[in-house]
């Protein structure tokens, strides 16, 4: 009798503080919808500043630790026609110098957003025409990309110095 074992080291799974509350925050976001038109439907009286809410606070925040735990989990989406077809040592350097990009477009991108972050907080910008803030929102771009760029340059450190073993070593047979 075999069975497999994962023979990848185990890490501190800080997949659950990422996905958790992005779980947790669609359903509220799902809730707070569904309310909303009830409310419009039958009392033709809906929730004050769904649409903004919504709009500023909810989906940045869902979107944001998307990218976050799809980069953390190597599951965004690739397209390996050519390189399927590069030798181990060249696949190495190719994913080292595309993450090493990936990762410098992202400290960009967080640089950028951080600006705009400080620049609406110091107009203290609201949503829309309403007088709900929307300022404390855009302080997640630049937190999110700058966890993305140390994301891809680890990643590119170890596609370098520890490259992915061929498909199928992931796990060994043990007998019992």
């Amino acid at each position: 009798m075999s069975l497999s074992v994962d023979a990848r080291p185990r890490r501190l799974n800080l997949d659950l503080f990422i996905e958790v509350p992005a779980v947790i925050l669609t359903f509220v976001m799902m809730v707070h919808i569904s309310l909303n038109a009830v409310m419009r439907a039958f009392w033709s009286s809906p929730l004050p500043n769904t649409l903004e809410i919504t709009q500023y606070w909810y989906l940045p925040v869902i979107a944001f630790l998307g990218f976050i735990a799809a980069q953390r989990r190597g599951q965004h989406v690739s397209a390996d026609l050519i390189y399927e077809m590069l030798p181990l040592v060249t696949k190495r350097w190719v994913q080292a110098v595309s993450f090493v990009l990936v990762g410098t477009v992202c400290a960009g991108f967080a640089w950028f957003g951080l600006q705009e972050a400080l620049h609406s907080f110091d107009i203290r910008r609201t949503a829309g025409v309403s007088d709900l803030p929307a300022w404390p929102p855009y302080f997640l771009a630049p937190v999110a990309f700058g966890s993305l760029t140390i994301q891809f340059y680890l990643a590119a450190v170890r596609a370098v110095f520890r490259p992915e073993p061929p498909v199928g070593a992931e796990t060994q047979e043990v007998s019992v």
